[in-house]
Protein backbone atom coordinates (compact mmCIF):
# COMPACT_ATOMS: atom_id res chain seq x y z
CA UNK A 1 0.00 0.00 0.00
CA UNK A 2 1.31 3.60 -0.67
CA UNK A 3 -0.29 7.24 0.10
CA UNK A 4 1.42 9.83 -2.74
CA UNK A 5 -0.42 12.87 -3.46
CA UNK A 6 -0.91 13.78 -7.12
CA UNK A 7 -3.74 16.18 -8.61
CA UNK A 8 -6.33 16.29 -5.85
CA UNK A 9 -6.31 12.78 -5.30
CA UNK A 10 -3.36 10.26 -3.42
CA UNK A 11 -3.05 7.09 -4.15
CA UNK A 12 -5.08 4.42 -1.68
CA UNK A 13 -4.06 1.29 -2.55
CA UNK A 14 -2.58 -0.69 -5.66
CA UNK A 15 -3.09 -4.38 -7.18
CA UNK A 16 0.12 -6.23 -8.03
CA UNK A 17 0.73 -9.69 -9.68
CA UNK A 18 4.16 -11.49 -8.94
CA UNK A 19 6.25 -11.03 -11.67
CA UNK A 20 8.92 -13.79 -9.37
CA UNK A 21 11.42 -13.84 -7.52
CA UNK A 22 15.50 -13.64 -7.93
CA UNK A 23 17.33 -13.63 -5.12
CA UNK A 24 16.19 -11.93 -2.27
CA UNK A 25 14.16 -9.56 -4.31
CA UNK A 26 10.76 -10.41 -5.69
CA UNK A 27 9.44 -7.87 -8.82
CA UNK A 28 5.61 -7.57 -9.12
CA UNK A 29 3.55 -5.91 -12.01
CA UNK A 30 1.25 -2.93 -10.69
CA UNK A 31 -1.99 -4.03 -12.17
CA UNK A 32 -4.86 -1.43 -10.88
CA UNK A 33 -4.64 1.22 -8.36
CA UNK A 34 -7.11 3.13 -6.24
CA UNK A 35 -7.41 7.16 -6.07
CA UNK A 36 -8.63 8.92 -2.91
CA UNK A 37 -10.13 12.08 -3.50
CA UNK A 38 -8.17 15.14 -1.24
CA UNK A 39 -10.75 17.98 -2.80
CA UNK A 40 -13.73 17.79 -4.95
CA UNK A 41 -12.75 19.37 -8.10
CA UNK A 42 -14.29 18.37 -11.30
CA UNK A 43 -12.06 19.34 -13.67
CA UNK A 44 -9.41 17.04 -12.60
CA UNK A 45 -11.68 13.85 -12.58
CA UNK A 46 -10.65 13.21 -16.45
CA UNK A 47 -7.18 13.65 -16.05
CA UNK A 48 -7.28 11.64 -12.72
CA UNK A 49 -8.62 8.93 -14.55
CA UNK A 50 -6.18 9.01 -17.41
CA UNK A 51 -3.33 8.61 -14.60
CA UNK A 52 -5.37 5.50 -13.49
CA UNK A 53 -5.55 3.59 -16.83
CA UNK A 54 -1.49 4.64 -17.11
CA UNK A 55 -0.76 2.92 -13.82
CA UNK A 56 -3.13 -0.09 -14.48
CA UNK A 57 -1.59 -1.05 -17.55
CA UNK A 58 0.78 -3.37 -16.27
CA UNK A 59 3.79 -1.74 -17.15
CA UNK A 60 4.65 -0.42 -13.72
CA UNK A 61 6.62 -2.49 -11.44
CA UNK A 62 8.04 -2.33 -8.22
CA UNK A 63 10.02 -4.56 -5.68
CA UNK A 64 10.12 -5.97 -2.40
CA UNK A 65 12.91 -7.83 -0.21
CA UNK A 66 13.14 -10.29 2.25
CA UNK A 67 13.41 -7.76 5.05
CA UNK A 68 9.63 -6.21 4.51
CA UNK A 69 11.49 -3.49 2.99
CA UNK A 70 11.14 -2.16 -1.08
CA UNK A 71 13.99 -3.05 -3.23
CA UNK A 72 15.65 -0.24 -5.49
CA UNK A 73 13.88 -1.73 -8.94
CA UNK A 74 15.37 1.66 -10.85
CA UNK A 75 18.89 0.31 -10.07
CA UNK A 76 21.28 -2.16 -12.07
CA UNK A 77 22.69 -5.34 -9.97
CA UNK A 78 26.10 -3.91 -9.95
CA UNK A 79 24.72 -0.39 -8.32
CA UNK A 80 22.66 -1.99 -6.31
CA UNK A 81 25.50 -3.62 -4.89
CA UNK A 82 27.58 -1.04 -4.16
CA UNK A 83 25.07 0.89 -2.63
CA UNK A 84 24.46 3.13 -5.20
CA UNK A 85 21.36 5.99 -4.83
CA UNK A 86 18.66 5.69 -6.32
CA UNK A 87 18.72 5.98 -10.44
CA UNK A 88 16.34 9.31 -10.99
CA UNK A 89 16.44 8.37 -14.71
CA UNK A 90 14.37 5.36 -13.59
CA UNK A 91 12.27 6.32 -10.66
CA UNK A 92 8.92 7.25 -12.34
CA UNK A 93 7.22 8.27 -8.41
CA UNK A 94 10.17 10.43 -7.59
CA UNK A 95 7.72 13.22 -7.09
CA UNK A 96 5.53 11.44 -4.45
CA UNK A 97 8.71 10.80 -2.12
CA UNK A 98 10.08 14.29 -2.27
CA UNK A 99 7.20 15.13 0.52
CA UNK A 100 8.81 13.09 2.93
CA UNK A 101 12.14 13.46 1.93
CA UNK A 102 12.57 16.96 2.23
CA UNK A 103 10.89 16.35 5.91
CA UNK A 104 13.79 13.74 6.65
CA UNK A 105 11.18 10.86 6.65
CA UNK A 106 11.76 7.47 5.55
CA UNK A 107 9.92 5.67 3.52
CA UNK A 108 11.74 2.35 2.32
CA UNK A 109 9.01 0.30 4.63
CA UNK A 110 5.95 1.61 3.33
CA UNK A 111 6.18 3.85 0.38
CA UNK A 112 7.62 1.76 -2.94
CA UNK A 113 9.63 3.05 -5.88
CA UNK A 114 8.22 2.50 -9.50
CA UNK A 115 9.95 1.95 -12.61
CA UNK A 116 8.11 1.65 -15.97
CA UNK A 117 9.33 -0.91 -18.41
CA UNK A 118 9.09 -4.72 -18.74
CA UNK A 119 10.33 -7.84 -15.97
CA UNK A 120 10.10 -11.62 -17.02
CA UNK A 121 11.74 -14.19 -14.32
CA UNK A 122 12.30 -17.51 -15.26
CA UNK A 123 14.11 -20.97 -13.12
CA UNK A 124 16.25 -22.87 -16.07
CA UNK A 125 18.05 -26.31 -15.72
CA UNK A 126 21.77 -26.98 -16.74
CA UNK A 127 22.04 -30.73 -16.40
CA UNK A 128 21.73 -30.76 -12.22
CA UNK A 129 21.84 -27.02 -11.67
CA UNK A 130 19.54 -24.59 -11.30
CA UNK A 131 19.26 -21.49 -12.13
CA UNK A 132 16.82 -18.14 -11.99
CA UNK A 133 17.12 -15.56 -15.32
CA UNK A 134 15.45 -12.29 -15.60
CA UNK A 135 15.46 -9.79 -18.03
CA UNK A 136 14.01 -5.85 -16.80
CA UNK A 137 13.81 -3.23 -18.97
CA UNK A 138 13.51 0.19 -17.07
CA UNK A 139 12.34 3.25 -19.45
CA UNK A 140 13.82 6.45 -18.25
CA UNK A 141 11.17 9.14 -17.22
CA UNK A 142 13.61 12.13 -18.59
CA UNK A 143 12.33 12.22 -22.03
CA UNK A 144 9.12 9.79 -22.54
CA UNK A 145 6.84 10.20 -25.53
CA UNK A 146 5.32 8.21 -28.22
CA UNK A 147 8.37 6.89 -31.03
CA UNK A 148 7.10 9.56 -33.56
CA UNK A 149 5.89 12.80 -31.53
CA UNK A 150 9.73 12.69 -29.22
CA UNK A 151 13.09 12.35 -31.12
CA UNK A 152 16.74 13.43 -30.11
CA UNK A 153 18.00 15.04 -27.20
CA UNK A 154 16.55 17.71 -24.98
CA UNK A 155 18.86 20.60 -23.53
CA UNK A 156 19.61 18.39 -20.48
CA UNK A 157 21.10 15.64 -22.59
CA UNK A 158 18.32 12.98 -21.92
CA UNK A 159 17.21 11.14 -25.26
CA UNK A 160 13.94 10.36 -26.18
CA UNK A 161 12.99 7.03 -25.30
CA UNK A 162 15.98 5.77 -23.11
CA UNK A 163 15.93 2.28 -22.07
CA UNK A 164 18.46 -0.19 -20.21
CA UNK A 165 17.77 -3.76 -20.18
CA UNK A 166 19.46 -6.07 -18.22
CA UNK A 167 20.05 -9.80 -18.33
CA UNK A 168 20.26 -11.69 -15.04
CA UNK A 169 21.54 -15.29 -13.59
CA UNK A 170 21.00 -15.96 -10.54
CA UNK A 171 22.72 -19.44 -9.43
CA UNK A 172 24.01 -20.67 -5.53
CA UNK A 173 23.64 -17.13 -4.69
CA UNK A 174 25.90 -15.71 -7.45
CA UNK A 175 24.69 -13.52 -9.76
CA UNK A 176 25.83 -12.05 -13.31
CA UNK A 177 24.09 -9.00 -14.52
CA UNK A 178 24.89 -7.63 -18.68
CA UNK A 179 23.56 -4.58 -19.13
CA UNK A 180 22.51 -2.85 -22.66
CA UNK A 181 21.11 0.79 -23.41
CA UNK A 182 19.34 2.29 -26.23
CA UNK A 183 17.49 5.43 -27.21
CA UNK A 184 16.54 8.51 -29.70
CA UNK A 185 19.86 9.46 -31.82
CA UNK A 186 21.68 12.32 -29.32
CA UNK A 187 21.10 15.26 -31.39
CA UNK A 188 18.03 17.92 -31.74
CA UNK A 189 14.90 17.22 -33.50
CA UNK A 190 12.96 19.47 -34.87
CA UNK A 191 9.40 18.00 -36.33
CA UNK A 192 6.95 20.82 -37.94
CA UNK A 193 3.62 19.87 -37.67
CA UNK A 194 3.74 17.75 -34.45
CA UNK A 195 0.71 18.70 -31.90
CA UNK A 196 2.02 19.99 -29.04
CA UNK A 197 -0.05 18.47 -25.84
CA UNK A 198 -0.30 20.93 -22.47
CA UNK A 199 2.17 19.49 -19.68
CA UNK A 200 0.57 17.50 -17.02
CA UNK A 201 1.61 19.37 -13.52
CA UNK A 202 2.16 16.87 -10.66
CA UNK A 203 2.16 18.11 -7.38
Amino acid sequence: MAISKTFSSSFRDLRKGSVGKIGEAEIFRITQVSLLSLRNHSQDEERVAELRRLLSSGMFYFSWNDNNETNDITLCAQRQANGAPTDSRFFWNKSFHSYFIRFGIETNQWLVKITCGSAEIRTVYAGHLQAKTAVISRLSCERVGTRFNVRGVNDDGSVANFVETEQLIYVDNQITSFLQVRGSVPLFWDQPGVQVFPLWSVA
